[in-house]
């Protein structure tokens, strides 16, 4: 039997990632569900583009050594395809997160996940360009704050050059748990950007490196599923490196390798998009761990709930 979870709970570090696992667990159908329905778009355009991103790249791979010219055409096909991921990638990223948010709200206005893709898509429909807005000026702001570490550091502080890495990540990492702290208030306490980053940072203060632990731990499980879900693409690539290797490179691509190079694909861009929900789940849960530790919103809901039946139960005996 399925148990039903208290969204809005306090919770330690260890039922934080519990309950991640057994919120996934209980909304997995309709949760994957919506999430395969309206990201597959999103997974053809990005299997195509890395496909031909990939098939651009591996030509001029061919050509090196050889004195040949470059092709013009394999050069702006890299560059577009980059690009246009990139693009998709905000997309489809802010679809994952509106699809999260709204099963999150599905669930705590019903009480169970007996609801359908249609209940989910209304509420996506409502928060997507919120979502998508948001990511957008938090991804120019880490691009600025990179910029001002990392011109310092390599014409400042070249000997520790060495430490710009790890020092990024870390910012990136920061920027994540803001992130994923503040859009949860933006949607479900409907705040502007502003006031959401200034409750985010309230509620996250004290609790810094253990929410960067919680995301660094999901992000490290995400991308082990992932691992099993990249295997078929990157088996077809070896065999396709080492088939064609064989033959004359300017033969073309067989027509069957490039179908398998279209579905392994599609099956690594799906299986990321579907995956990524657990790391959006567990810091979507902190939030409201945080939120009633801080604002007791649940506790404070119950007792005016229970003052109203009061209310009705006396107005009943007159």
């Amino acid at each position: 039997m399925i148990r039903s979870i208290q969204l809005r709970k306090t919770r330690s570090f260890g039922q934080r990632l519990e309950g991640t696992f057994d919120f996934v667990r209980v909304t997995a159908k309709p949760l994957f569900k919506s999430l395969f329905f309206f990201t597959t778009p999103f997974v053809l355009i990005g299997t195509f583009l890395v496909t031909n991103l990939l098939n651009a790249t591996f030509n001029l791979g061919e050509t090196l050594g050889t004195g040949m010219e470059d092709n013009i055409e394999d050069v702006m096909a890299i560059g577009l395809s980059a690009m246009g991921f990139l693009l998709l990638m905000a997309f489809a990223g802010s679809m994952i997160m509106a699809v999260v948010y709204s099963v999150f709200r599905c669930y705590e206005e019903r009480g169970d996940a007996d609801f359908t893709t249609s209940e989910v898509w209304e509420k996506v429909a409502k928060v997507y360009w919120q979502v998508f807005g948001t990511v957008f000026l938090y991804g120019v702001a880490f691009f600025v704050l990179y910029l001002i570490i990392l011109i310092p550091f390599t014409f400042l502080f070249a000997f520790l050059s060495i430490l710009i890495i790890p020092a990024i990540y870390i910012v990136l990492g920061f920027f994540l748990v803001i992130l994923f702290t503040a859009l949860p208030v933006q949607i479900y306490e409907r705040k502007g950007i502003g006031s959401a980053l200034n409750k985010a940072l309230s509620l996250l203060k004290g609790k810094w490196w253990s929410s960067l632990g919680l995301l660094l731990l999901l992000m490290l499980i995400y991308n082990a599923v992932i691992v099993i879900f990249s295997v078929p693409f990157y088996a077809n690539m070896i065999f396709s490196f080492f088939s064609t290797a064989e033959v004359d490179f300017m033969q073309d691509t067989p027509l069957w390798q490039k179908a398998l190079n279209y579905l392994f694909g599609a099956i690594l861009l799906l299986g990321s998009f579907l995956t990524y929900s657990l790391p959006l789940s567990g810091m979507t849960l902190q939030y409201f761990s945080f939120s009633e530790e801080k604002d007791a919103s649940n506790l404070i809901s119950r007792i005016d709930e229970f003052g109203k039946q009061e209310e009705e139960e006396d107005k009943g005996e007159f």
